[in-house]
């Protein structure tokens, strides 16, 4: 793997990181209250890039390492499971199980880009709020992991 591909993925850890921590004062405060539409429709767009920038770093690697690009009409699914492989040219990034773990993301991302916000419901999102960190510390960690196969 080139070392822009290495900086590109590593770029996108930290701006995932970066996106969780500018945020971390409103994941903290839904901790104890109910948010208000604001606070939803923030925390809504929070889950909305947490997943893309997850999936940049997968499209980064099925692009430069695979040569290839899922292009069925459920390409996103069909990415986060082609990941989770191994192929000529690479181990897989992430788990299964870790995929399994961003599948809910995955389809929040879908719901988020095709409705209102009003639309949106704190009872079906608390739980992909409540788990953003633990999900992103496993994700993170496979990816550091699948990043050091190529580095040493």
């Amino acid at each position: 793997m080139s070392s822009d591909v290495l900086q590109d993925i590593l770029d996108s850890v930290k701006d995932i990181d970066e996106l969780l921590n500018t945020y971390k004062n409103l994941l903290s405060t839904v901790e104890k209250k109910h948010p208000d539409n604001i606070e939803l429709a923030a925390l809504a767009t929070v889950l909305h890039s947490f997943y893309n920038g997850i999936e940049g770093i997968f499209l980064y690697v099925v692009k430069r390492i695979d040569g290839t690009v899922p292009n069925d009409f459920s390409w996103h699914h069909t990415l986060l499971l082609h990941v989770t492989d191994k192929t000529d040219n690479r181990t897989p990034v992430i788990s299964i199980q870790t995929s399994d773990l961003l599948a809910p993301y995955l389809k929040f991302r879908h719901f988020f880009r095709h409705s209102y916000a009003f639309m949106l419901d704190w009872q079906r999102m608390k739980p992909l709020v409540d788990e953003l960190h633990p999900v992103w510390a496993t994700v993170k960690n496979e990816v550091e992991s699948f990043i050091y196969t190529f580095s040493t």
